[in-house]
């Protein structure tokens, strides 16, 4: 039941009638949302909506059209999109697939943005997801309610969720039992400053503005970044750019030599007019400059009293790196780093309900706050980059033990053998074979086995 806010962030004299269901607010319909609102909806005793801001489910897999005519473009314009043109993913689709569904069959492994949108639409559809989700709604605050009494047996508090509604054009504040954030972690570009930058006159952008490399077309461009979107950008850049320099602080080469016009190196010591100071103390003549510096988490719609501070690269306090260690009806899932994401979504989302479920007992909120901070501080104990977004919630070495943890918790099976498999497979292949690995058929088999084919470069 919707009733309209009398007064920012209080719910008008007309009161929501108390539901036998237990009503779940799930922010964002993207891979993480249409996950959360499959498995609640799955459940008779849970009410589950999804908020979305844009028109259509997907999240940031959409990329419309004409949109590489628009930069810097609002999370609530029809051009915004953090995707570029021919962006294919860094991981093969079976490892990418939810539980219960899977892509479609095809030659390519590695697939485009459209194909991971048109996946999750009819994830949707299958699932009959749609009634359940309210496109063109932003959430604009969750708020908890502090002021209610929880029983000590159950798991605390409600929320108000203050949201708009854009084709009504109206403001609505609702009681949710419980909140699942799934906004996503690449929206808010992180933009860290290097010495000099402010100095260079020629194009500067961030890699979530990047579109196509026609743009670049005769230029030198210069990306500032170690990571797979600078690599997959610098090959999309170098059949238009004149020439392409990837700098990055990690002496790991993605090209080895392979490239006349690409030269990879450290960390410009800063910037003239029109240039870079490059490692050797030699200038090299730039044109433009592609801030390939990933995203910072980012929740603004969380007040303060919701107790959640994000970070470049931590979300704290949460318990197992998913619920809200303050209150723990509120969770936010794949903040985890350097992983696939399945089966991790899908083992969060049933974690979690587990939880709700009175299924898994937590710890005390002293306890869940303690064991946190301890995971966090094992985690950066002699590491220089501290508190960089690899550390705090990576968990490339140990998400199986981490999911089958959960799962004997939770009472759900554990991961097939196959995922870690094809997972070592997936990753290795994308550090020692860059520029070639996205032409390899992985597919998985059965639970144990999976192809892993070698195709040759096309004529």
């Amino acid at each position: 039941m919707e009733f309209l806010s009398s007064q920012k962030g209080q719910p008008s004299s007309q009161e929501q009638q108390p539901s036998l269901r237990r009503r779940v607010a799930i922010i964002g319909a993207g891979y993480c949302g249409l996950c959360a609102l499959r498995h609640f909806l799955s459940d008779p005793k849970y009410e589950a909506t999804a908020f979305e801001l844009s028109h259509q489910v997907g999240g940031v897999w959409n990329y419309p059209q004409r949109c590489e005519e628009r930069t810097n473009e609002q999370m609530t314009s029809p051009f915004y999109t953090r995707m570029y043109r021919n962006m294919r993913t860094n991981l093969p689709k079976d490892l990418m697939a939810l539980e219960g569904f899977s892509f479609l069959g095809g030659e390519s492994s590695y697939i485009d943005a459209s194909t991971v949108l048109q996946y999750l639409q009819s994830y949707a559809d299958h699932f009959k997801l749609h009634p359940h989700i309210k496109l063109d709604h932003r959430v604009n605050v969750v708020t908890p309610i502090l002021s209610e009494h929880v029983p000590a047996n159950a798991v605390g508090p409600r929320w108000l969720v203050e949201y708009e509604d854009f084709k009504r054009n109206l403001t609505v504040t609702e009681i949710f039992d419980v909140v699942f954030v799934c906004n996503g972690k690449n929206h808010t570009p992180f933009v860290p400053e290097f010495f000099g930058l402010a100095n260079f006159q020629g194009q500067r952008l961030h890699s979530s503005d990047y579109r196509e490399p026609g743009r670049f077309a005769g230029q030198n461009v210069l990306l500032l970044g170690g990571g797979p979107s600078a690599g997959d950008i610098a090959l999309d850049l170098i059949s238009s750019a004149k020439t392409v320099i990837l700098a990055k602080r990690q002496p790991m080469s993605f090209f080895k030599d392979q490239f006349p016009n690409l030269k990879e190196t450290a960390i410009p010591q800063g910037f003239t007019a029109h240039g870079a100071i490059l490692e050797d103390g030699s200038t090299a003549d730039i044109d433009a400059v592609i801030l390939c510096t990933g995203f910072a988490y980012d929740f603004p719609f969380l007040s303060k009293e919701c107790r959640v501070e994000a970070s470049r690269g931590r979300v704290t306090p949460l318990y197992r790196h998913l619920i809200n260690a303050w209150y723990p009806t509120m969770a936010i899932p794949f903040v985890v780093t350097l992983v696939t994401l399945t089966p991790i979504l899908d083992g969060q989302v049933k974690f979690f309900k587990a939880v709700l479920d009175g299924k898994v007992r937590l710890p005390s909120t002293e306890k869940m706050l303690q064991l946190t901070e301890d995971d966090y501080r094992q985690r950066i104990v002699g590491n220089e980059e501290g508190g960089s977004r690899n550390i705090a919630h990576g968990m490339e070495q140990e998400i199986w033990a981490y999911l089958e943890e959960m799962g004997r918790e939770a009472g759900f099976d554990a991961v097939e053998p196959v995922y870690p498999k094809m997972c070592a497979a997936a990753f290795h292949v994308l550090r020692t074979e860059f520029t070639t690995f996205k032409r390899d058929f992985i597919q998985r088999v059965d639970s144990e086995s999976f192809w892993h084919v070698k195709k040759a470069e096309p004529n």
